[in-house]
């Protein structure tokens, strides 16, 4: 009878301890999800932070298509190619050129566009360089235009009788444009103000010998002209004297 109830003890206890320890084993997995739990909720966002987050960006990748980058190509390419067809022109105007042709030397210089070439000056009974470059540079050419008009305007002033002070003073513009220095810009513009003095005396002089009125005082308005374009001593001093001639005439009238 002992032995029957041990053995009934027996049976039941393996299956006590099986019940046990499924017990233990669900406890422990209900403290495991019960302390997981906070870790859960603290991952989850609260509302104002759900309110203010940005939303995520989209890239979406920018790609040219062929034909696109042919045509930015093809337009670099012309830019290009202009910048250098002006800058070549731009060079070329800085070049200047002799020729020797039926008693004459004549000045080329190279205009807008790259090759070109156009006549500016033809200076008859000029004796050429013994030795004429391929390109010559703008102060090498200038002083020989230069001295071509100083030597014409000097030619009318050795004339007999009356010079031609209109031409005498169109050489010397002319020259004035060719000079490359500063002295012979002061040179040039003083012989051009003496050339207007030397126009107004002939002035004076032919209104005074008309003997009228009107004629004396344009005869003094000239003279007064004169002596605003810096004379010098010996023409101030003649300027002075026509006034004082000039002056006792209108005293007759």
């Amino acid at each position: 009878m002992q032995n029957a109830n041990s053995n009934d003890f027996n049976r039941k206890a393996p299956a006590d301890t099986t019940a046990a320890a499924e017990s233990e084993r669900i406890g422990s997995t209900t403290d495991v999800k019960t302390e997981s739990e906070p870790s859960k909720q603290e991952q989850i966002p609260t509302a104002s932070q759900t309110a203010f987050s940005p939303a995520p960006r989209r890239f979406f990748p920018f790609r040219f298509s062929r034909r696109t980058v042919l045509l930015i190509m093809t337009g670099l390419i012309i830019a290009i190619l202009m910048g250098l067809v002006v800058h070549a022109s731009y060079r070329n105007t800085d070049k200047y050129y002799l020729r020797s042709a039926a008693g004459a030397v004549e000045i080329w210089q190279g205009t807008f566009s790259p090759g070109g070439k156009k006549r500016i000056l033809i200076m008859p009974g000029v004796q050429k360089p013994t030795e004429i470059k391929e390109v010559y540079a703008r102060e090498a050419v200038y002083p020989l235009a230069f001295n071509f008009y100083v030597s014409k305007a000097d030619a009318l002033m050795e004339v007999t009788g009356m010079p031609d002070f209109v031409g005498i003073k169109s050489y010397l513009n002319r020259a004035l444009s060719f000079a490359t220095t500063r002295e012979r810009r002061q040179t040039t513009h003083a012989r051009i103000i003496q050339i207007d003095r030397m126009i107004l005396f002939y002035k004076a002089d032919v209104a005074t010998t008309k003997g009228t009125r009107t004629g004396l005082e344009a005869a003094l308005d000239y003279l007064d002209q004169a002596a605003k374009l810096d004379p010098d001593d010996i023409e101030t001093e003649l300027i002075k004297k026509k006034k004082a001639s000039i002056r006792k005439l209108l005293e007759t009238l």
